[in-house]
């Protein structure tokens, strides 16, 4: 059973995963590849420092099928230097960094390999694969962990089997003090901490269709924030300048969006909204400037990572970071 086919018992997962498909041939992107969404770019390296030291080289993070294993890679920026970080049988996958960069939290999906539900597990390691530790195992199926800012905390969704939905979770990083934020017969899933760590937005069922709502950090004052998907609004993500925007996918338009938080400015697009296939799980680039993506918009038809610019909405101004193909790279997300 693959992860995707699991996930089709999840009501809001069905609409943002669709990515485990088939065996794969990894390369790694290169200049002269060629793009079916933007001319051949060179890349250029982005820095935010010259040291090599963990940390100082802005990278990318994400979740890439091959060969019929789910594995964790980690690339530069640029899409350069791409390398495989776990090695585990398990489908290891959904990772995201810590504060500091040196560190990844990953999902090890143990319920697709068995008929018997194991629960799966976070585990944290530092970006090169070394000292993989285990935080936290439960009877359920794991989703999007990420670190609180200060690094103390990981909040993640989990899909409860008994009550057949997902809630939201937070545990420290050292895997105690688990809780549970979420209460509702709709699924709560997709968490994501904004910059100063005081809330958490999250995509709930809770208005029928998907719709990204927002709550303190402690579970209380949930809220709606942005409901006016035609089909759903879908990973939602803050911006890490200040967190005044949030990037996220409204899935019947098959486009990133950009929505002003102050409300001041217009929603963006990141590149033409009604293209081929599917897009999802944006993540900002460190100065919040641009937008990474996955999308299987390709002539290729399966899942790669691409950069985009909020208000640039011209198929040429997309650049495709990923030449992965025919496997599937997904869950993208930028280090801090």
């Amino acid at each position: 059973m693959s992860r995707f086919s699991h996930q089709m018992t999840r009501p809001l997962i069905v609409l943002r995963a669709i990515v485990m498909i088939g065996s794969a041939t990894l390369t790694a992107c290169q200049d002269d590849a060629p793009s079916p969404v933007a001319p051949p770019s060179k890349a250029s390296a982005a820095k935010s420092g010259t040291s090599g030291k963990p940390g100082s080289l802005e990278q990318v993070v994400f979740t890439g099928y091959k060969d019929g294993n789910t594995d964790v890679y980690i690339m530069n920026a640029d899409g350069t230097n791409l390398r495989r970080v776990t090695t585990d049988s398990s489908a290891d996958e959904q990772a995201a960094f810590s504060p500091d960069n040196k560190r990844i939290v990953f999902v090890r999906a143990l319920m697709v390999r068995s008929l018997v539900p194991e629960g799966d597990e976070l585990w944290s390691a530092y970006t090169d694969g070394s000292k993989p530790t285990l935080i936290l195992k439960m009877n359920a199926s794991l989703s999007h962990p990420r670190y609180s800012p200060d690094g103390t905390k990981i909040v993640f969704s989990a899909f409860l089997a008994d009550k057949l939905n997902s809630e939201i979770f937070v545990v420290n990083a050292d895997g105690t003090g688990l809780k549970q934020l979420t209460y509702d017969a709709a699924d709560d899933d997709s968490p994501t901490w904004s910059p100063d760590g005081t809330a958490i937005a999250w995509v709930t069922t809770r208005t029928m269709k998907p719709a990204i709502f927002v709550m303190n950090a402690d579970g209380l004052d949930p809220r709606p924030l942005i409901t006016d998907c035609e089909s759903g609004c879908l990973d939602p993500v803050f911006n890490p300048d200040g967190g005044h925007r949030m990037a996220y996918v409204d899935w019947g338009r098959n486009v990133v969006r950009v929505f002003d938080l102050d409300r001041e400015n217009p929603t963006l697009d990141v590149g033409p909204a009604g293209t081929p296939g599917s897009t999802l799980s944006p993540t900002w680039t460190k100065n919040g400037s641009q937008v990474v993506f996955s999308s299987s918009r390709g002539i290729e038809g399966n899942f790669e990572l691409y950069i985009g610019t909020p208000g640039k909405t011209a198929a040429t101004d997309v650049r495709r970071l990923t030449v992965f193909g025919p496997g599937d790279a997904t869950r993208p997300v930028y280090s801090n």
